[in-house]
């Protein structure tokens, strides 16, 4: 069963493709998402202003890609409701390959800013 499951996670995609992010995550966060360009027009006229600039968050790591994902964004709500903000943008993201025993996981490293708009 257990070599099943290794294979079942082995075979797994160790990340998505920009545009396969920017569809989930946001998704799957509570709080409002602003993509960069919209949230620097937003700061730019004056409806929003950033909370916290470049909060760098490493999630705990999921049993997939999609796991990660789920994982991240519920960091992220933390730090938006921490900082009293209503929103974020993502600044940048990465995943990494972390050794586990003699295998390796994924883990999804996110930088973005809180936004309080109104």
């Amino acid at each position: 069963m257990a070599t099943s499951l290794v294979a079942l996670v082995s075979g797994c995609a160790t990340s998505m493709s920009p545009a396969q992010f920017g569809e989930s995550f946001p998704k799957a966060t509570t709080s409002e998402y602003y993509s960069k360009p919209s949230a620097e027009a937003a700061i730019r006229e004056g409806n929003c202003s950033i909370a916290v600039k470049d909060r760098k968050y490493v999630a705990p790591i999921g049993l997939t890609v999609h796991g990660d994902v789920k994982n991240g964004a519920v960091g992220v709500d933390e730090w938006v409701a921490a900082d009293k903000a209503n929103a974020y943008t993502i600044n940048n993201y990465e995943w990494i390959s972390v050794p586990i025993g003699e295998d390796y996981a994924t883990q999804l490293i996110l930088h973005f800013d809180t936004l309080l708009c109104p």
